[in-house]
């Protein structure tokens, strides 16, 4: 923010007997930022510039969507990645559980009310309890920031599934004016969405990610909505957002851009039939206006938990079978989704 001219402010903070009062000076500066800031939300405090991308670090694999459509997304935690199959093997056999989904929004940005309400830097901790006492094979994420997936919940997976490959992956929100920069938490840390998966020891060499900026967006002091999906051939494509509360009809197009465009495009250019699953903090209701309804596609079944989370997922997957888990430290619950 640029300062006033010195000038202006002794016009105004001087003493009566002509010098300027300085201590007085300041401290009603003070006051008045203190004033802007909270009028201006967080825009004021978040940190200055974005740095640059770099690059990956060994193992993590970077996707970036095409010119202009946000930040590169990454992909990390599959030892397997380099792994070769032997196709001569026979495949494991199937397990004996049902497939679960968890969608967890941990409101982790350090900006949000509901942090100084609820979180204060408690909800990572209560999402790997979670994670560890619910093992769902895929665990889509919202309003984190990059390290609480790739460091903090991916050895939670590693825990529940110590014999099988299983992944992270990051996606951060863009940044206004153009969304080519990611958007930051307060610690300075990348903030978007993620995703945690599982896949069978031997297939994990063919995992990707595809993502993207939405063309709608709310705009200020939004930051710009993002999408990620990742793609486990002969498994699943596993998808997650968290959609603009700007407005419920730009939520509404966003949602209908993924499940109508991005992500059928996305399912062509790897040519496999498996299943598809969408999970996310979606701003929009069953039985809103417009209605979160009117955005699940033929062929699909849809669970929400009440409110905004919803699951989205092909009818492949059986019919699903939805729990709500209590959480404390954050604004939402988990919603937790299995399919027999």
């Amino acid at each position: 923010m640029t300062s006033l001219p010195r000038r202006s402010w002794r016009g105004v903070m001087s003493r009566a007997d002509g010098r300027p009062g300085g201590i007085r000076a300041v401290a009603v500066l003070g006051v008045l930022l203190l004033l802007v800031a909270a009028v201006a939300g967080p825009a004021l405090v978040r940190p200055g510039p974005p740095r640059a991308q770099v690059e990956p670090a060994p193992g993590v694999r970077a996707f970036c969507p095409e010119a202009g459509r946000g930040p590169c997304a990454e992909l990390g935690g599959l030892s397997g990645a380099v792994d070769r199959h032997d196709p001569d093997l026979p495949s494991a056999p199937p397990e004996q559980v049902p497939f679960g989904v968890l969608q967890l929004n941990l409101c982790n940005s350090g900006f949000a009310g509901c942090y100084a309400q609820l979180n204060n830097g408690r909800a990572v901790d209560e999402a790997y309890a979670t994670i560890t006492a619910l093992r769902p094979q895929i665990v889509t994420l919202n309003e984190i920031c990059r390290e609480d997936v790739a460091s903090a919940l991916h050895p939670a997976m590693v825990r529940n599934f110590p014999d099988d490959q299983v992944f992270w992956a990051f996606q951060p929100a863009g940044d206004l004016p153009d969304g080519s920069r990611p958007y930051r938490c307060r610690n300075g840390d990348e903030y978007g969405i993620g995703i945690l998966g599982r896949v069978r020891a031997g297939h994990s060499d063919a995992v990707s990610v595809f993502n993207g900026l939405y063309p709608d967006q709310g705009g200020y002091p939004d930051e710009m909505r993002v999408w990620l999906c990742v793609a486990a051939p002969g498994a699943y494509y596993a998808c997650t957002t968290h959609l603009t509360y700007i407005s419920s009809s730009i939520a509404m197009r966003q949602c209908r851009r993924l499940v109508d465009v991005d992500i059928p495009e996305m399912r062509a250019v790897v040519g496999s039939t498996a299943p598809v699953l969408v999970a996310g903090d979606f701003n929009l209701a069953a039985g809103g206006s417009p209605d979160i309804r009117d955005c699940v596609p033929a062929g699909y079944h849809h669970a929400g938990d009440g409110g905004v989370q919803q699951l989205i997922a092909g009818t492949e997957l059986g019919v699903p079978q939805p729990r709500s888990h209590p959480m404390r430290h954050t604004d939402h619950p988990g919603w937790f989704v299995t399919f027999p």
